[in-house]
């Protein structure tokens, strides 16, 4: 596999992460308005706004989602950098040199 090959890939497995971290806030974000309405119906706390619990959890969400896709896209990227080998232009060795 090419460098790029491997590049694009992580980027894919950045995307990826980036989605399923952000339905697992979200999700989570769901299953917060549900709890708030039982409590609610129990008289043990306020009416809870969906649009509100939402537009939190989507924030949050968007935050960390964001945040880890960054550091594994940031992480694979580094690893292609460093195992890549150098080209033959970049370590100053031309061809009339080498004999």
């Amino acid at each position: 596999m090419t460098a790029r090959v491997v590049t694009a890939a992580w980027l894919v497995l950045g995307i990826a992460l980036w989605n399923g971290v952000f339905d697992l806030y979200v999700s989570r974000g769901a299953r917060e308005y549900l709890q708030k309405q039982a409590e609610f119906e129990l008289g043990r706390g306020p009416a809870p706004v969906m649009s509100v619990v939402m537009a939190n959890a989507t924030r949050d969400g968007q935050i960390m989602a964001s945040a880890w896709a960054l550091i594994v896209t940031a992480a694979g990227w580094a690893t292609v950098w460093v195992v890549r080998p150098p080209s033959p232009r970049l370590r100053g060795v031309r061809r009339s040199d080498e004999t």
